[in-house]
């Protein structure tokens, strides 16, 4: 399993395969996972979006502006088609392994 690491501007591997990823998912563990990561209210935000929504965080969340400031960013639902073209477009101006058809959606 890989994901778009929202503290850095890169695809990451989590070296686990998907059955232990749902087990983890299921663990109570992806609270600690996300640290220093979720601004107050960020529950709230997330249960208004639908399933084909993402939230664009600005200053991007690997920045050293949102980690200095993170319930001062601006955020907004976006299609999630635009959270996936962006997450693609930063791993390609990285250098970072292509996420292939995740950059489509």
């Amino acid at each position: 399993m890989t994901y778009f690491a929202p503290d850095t501007p890169a695809w990451e591997a989590l070296d686990v395969g998907h059955s232990q990823g749902g087990a983890w998912l299921l663990s109570g563990r992806v609270a600690t996972f996300y640290d220093g990561l979720r601004w107050p209210g960020w529950r709230e935000e997330a249960a208004a979006l639908d399933c084909s929504q993402g939230t664009a965080v600005y200053p991007f969340l690997w920045s050293e502006e949102a980690r200095a400031d993170l319930p001062a960013t601006t955020r907004r639902p976006v299609p999630m088609r635009e959270v996936l073209a962006l997450s693609r477009d930063f791993a390609r101006r990285t250098g970072a392994v292509d996420p292939g058809f995740l950059g489509e959606v």
